[in-house]
């Protein structure tokens, strides 16, 4: 029955792309070529399932506005991204939270993230009663839009961005603030019954659309999210969500004055803070060396940001025609606190145990870009060049003590502890970033053909504090000095404009990414348990990617097809086991059951195809004005070469996806249907592992303004109220006690209960927005 609805749906989605290109070849032969110049060429946005295509590049570009947003009543990442090909979220609605997003298999750190310009921290996983830290710390509703690059596409986007770039753009006071309206002031509420959440957000704009400051103040509080789990019983057999408390605040405030020359100064402050209560049953009376009695944590992560920048549209200068620049400086933190009452039966003794862990990483840097624009006549070329630089700090330490309920007895030491604490699982250390870029758009053929050649060139310096006492840990026999690599990352892209309406394009790429503080120096053990030991010879992953593909965008409707192939060298996986004849001295005599270390794995590939296209009903009759269907397709395979030489699946890679979409948007309200297959995850590295079966699911949206300063909106999620599991909940590390941070094949059931993980149900979320 699955099998014959995603049959149905994909056809679907490919008789849209096929009407549509119908509608743009139609177009196109009663268009006059020799009439063809750089401004008849589709460089609009047109909208999207949850999306808008970007036809102004050469490369797959997508961007996510703020009607959509709305609309589709985002509240997080995972539902920012619901509807896009070929790109998902990585992490799970429990304690831990969503982590990253997941673009075309790649996940983690190796996808850039980008606020305003200001880069994510990265993405840490330890142990349940460790550290652990995602790269969530953003608030949607303090966003305008979301633009989402496939792979290192860009000379403009670090090159350590292997899969992708998520670039957010946060509001600015000139979308609120209009030409004899100095004020602006919006309420909106939100309810979500699948976490029974409910939310908060206040917009304040004043001044004008050319000096103005705008304020976003957003809080939401809520609880654990719902599933399909139906046991409740007070232990790991549980399925039913751990209970949970959560709230998080967010604070934007933004001043931009634009001169009368034209040049646009910036200053904006960040803020957002999230708190989580969770009463881990599910790690209770599960059997082994120690068993807990009871798990109860409190979680909370912050990150403070404070940019300036200045925007010069035309300058003096001989060498440049803009000017563009900002200075930055974040700190994100990720706080835990644990507490477990902990029976180790090998000693006859239970332990009151209090884990404390703080990981902190504060980056400062900046960027500086020039524009040239050169007219030759038969040439035209826009050149981009610049610099960029940041220094990273991170620090963490997990600390705690334990008390013998026997003897009343307090201590930081073994056995009250697993370990000696407090411990330091990294040194403290400074990661620098430099990288100089330059990218060309040259235009000819007038305006029909466009090169892009580029290049960056990135040098990378990890350098830790030698007197830090991680070097004093038993953990660390080997000395882990200064790591520093650089490289030149080459680009090509390529468009070319077949008619008016229809536009084939093609790139060529390689990326770079060095391995962090997280990959290179981790070291840990557990007596009779588990180590990780740290790997300074790791290597810089690197990246080989070639796409090309074919879109068009008319009055009928819009499409696009490509296909990519990605090869990765020196693939980075944090969760290698160590053959036992080259375990360190300290964990022979502590007699581990398991070693594990970062190491390179040789090669990696990825390929793939995605598809989406709509049709624009009013366009064939007047009696359709409104209507659209819309529909997208992603499917992509990967594989690693590994340690010992052979070749073995992927795993991050997303199953089979396609969306479609029917909608009707009349003057003050509309409506949206989406149904979205996924088939099963079936190739894995692991027979063991659990192959989340394929799921099918529909939506209902809908909007309505019934006056002016009110508007309304509702969903209605998983209307058939299917029970299904996303495989970007799975992978994320909520499986396995070792985290690697990174998101990458760590898909383990080991002793969870999978039921536990499972989506939640129907859920209906509404939302109201007045304007004073």
């Amino acid at each position: 029955m699955y099998t014959t609805r995603k049959t149905l749906l994909a056809a679907a989605v490919g008789a849209a792309l096929l009407c549509a290109a119908s509608a743009h070849a139609a177009d196109a032969a009663a268009a006059p070529i020799a009439a063809t110049t750089t401004d008849d060429l589709p460089r609009i946005t047109v909208t999207a399932i949850g999306s808008s295509l970007r036809f102004d590049v050469p490369a797959t570009v997508t961007v996510i506005d703020r009607q959509k947003m709305d609309r589709h009543l985002v509240a997080n990442i995972r539902d920012l991204v619901k509807y896009e090909p070929g790109v998902s979220v990585v992490g799970t609605a429990g304690r831990w939270g969503l982590d990253s997003y997941n673009i075309r298999g790649l996940d983690g750190n190796r996808v850039s993230i980008l606020t305003d310009g200001v880069p994510a921290s990265s993405s840490f996983g330890f142990s349940t009663t460790g550290m652990r830290a995602g790269r969530s710390f953003v608030d949607p509703d303090t966003l305008k839009a979301v633009e989402i690059t496939r792979g290192p596409a860009s000379a403009l986007n670090p090159s350590d961005s292997l899969g992708g770039t998520v670039r957010y753009t946060t509001k600015d006071p000139a979308d609120y603030l209009k030409d004899g309206k100095d004020t602006y002031v919006s309420v909106r509420e939100r309810y979500d019954s699948a976490d029974r959440s409910l939310g908060t957000s206040l917009t304040l704009a004043g001044g004008r659309p050319d000096s103005g400051l705008v304020i976003v103040a957003n809080h939401i509080e809520g609880h654990d999210l719902g599933n399909k789990g139906d046991v409740a019983t007070q232990n790991y057999t549980r399925t039913r969500p751990d209970p949970l408390t959560q709230n998080s605040t967010s604070l934007l405030a933004k001043y931009v004055h634009v001169a009368a020359s034209g040049r646009e100064d910036r200053v904006t402050a960040d803020f957002y803070r999230n708190n989580v209560h969770t009463n881990v049953l599910s790690a209770v009376g599960q059997a082994g060396t120690t068993r807990l009695l009871t798990d109860t944590a409190n979680d909370r992560a912050t990150r403070q940001r404070v940019s300036v920048g200045q925007r010069f549209p035309t300058i003096a200068m001989g060498i440049a025609d803009t000017l563009e620049w900002d200075l930055y400086w974040q700190k994100s933190e990720t706080e835990s606190q644990t507490r477990t009452l902990a029976n180790v039966p090998t000693r006859n003794a239970t332990y009151d145990r209090l884990y404390l862990s703080d990981l902190n990483e504060k980056v400062v840097g900046g960027h500086l870009t020039f524009g040239k624009t050169i007219d030759s006549g038969s040439v035209q070329q826009h050149i981009a060049y610049g610099v960029e630089a940041s220094r990273t700090t991170p620090t963490g330490q997990l600390g705690g003590q334990g008390t013998n309920i026997a003897t009343g007895i307090t201590s930081s030491s073994s056995p009250y502890m697993p370990e000696n604490y407090p411990l330091r699982f990294f040194p403290r250390n400074d990661t620098d970033r430099y990288a100089v870029f330059a990218q060309d758009e040259i235009a000819l053929m007038d305006g029909r053909l466009r090169i892009t050649p580029g290049v960056r060139w990135d040098h990378y310096a990890f350098k830790p504090d030698q007197n830090d006492p991680y070097y004093q840990s038993s953990f660390v026999q080997e000395g882990l000095g200064d790591v520093k690599k650089n490289r030149f990352s080459p680009k090509l892209g390529v468009t070319f404009a077949v008619t008016d309406n229809v536009e084939l394009f093609g790139n060529y790429s390689q990326g770079f990414r060095p391995p962090l503080y997280n990959e290179l120096a981790v070291a840990w053990g557990t007596a009779r348990l588990y180590g990780i030991v740290p790997n300074p010879n790791l290597k810089p992953e690197t990246s080989k990617g070639i796409e090309i593909g074919v879109r068009g965008n008319g009055d009928l409707g819009y499409f696009s097809a490509s296909a990519y192939y990605n090869r990765y060298r020196n693939f980075i996986f944090g969760g290698y086991t160590l053959p036992r004849n080259e375990w360190p001295q300290w964990a022979v005599s502590q007699n581990l059951l398991i070693v594990m270390q970062a190491v390179n794995f040789p090669k990696a590939t990825i390929k793939g195809v995605e598809a989406s296209g709509g049709l624009m009903l009013g366009a064939l009759n007047d009696s359709l004005a409104g209507w659209r269907i819309e529909g997208n397709l992603a499917a992509s395979k990967g594989d690693k070469k590994t340690y010992e030489g052979g070749w073995s699946p992927l795993n991050s890679v997303d199953p089979l996806t396609a969306t479609l979409c029917i909608a009707y948007d009349a003057k003050d309200w509309g409506a949206e249907l989406v149904g979205k297959g996924v088939q099963r995850k079936s190739r894995l590295d692991d027979d063991t592992t659990f192959r989340a079966p394929g799921y099918a699911t529909l939506d209902l949206y809908a909007h309505w303004k019934p006056w002016e300063p009110l508007e309304l909106m509702a969903g209605v999620t998983n209307i058939a109220d299917r029970k299904y599991w996303d495989w970007g909940s799975l992978h994320g590390g909520v499986l396995t006690n070792v985290a690697t941070g990174g998101g990458v094949d760590d898909a383990q059931a080991r002793n969870a209960q999978i039921e536990r993980l499972t989506m939640p149900g129907r859920a209906l979320v509404v939302s109201a927005r007045y304007t004073f």
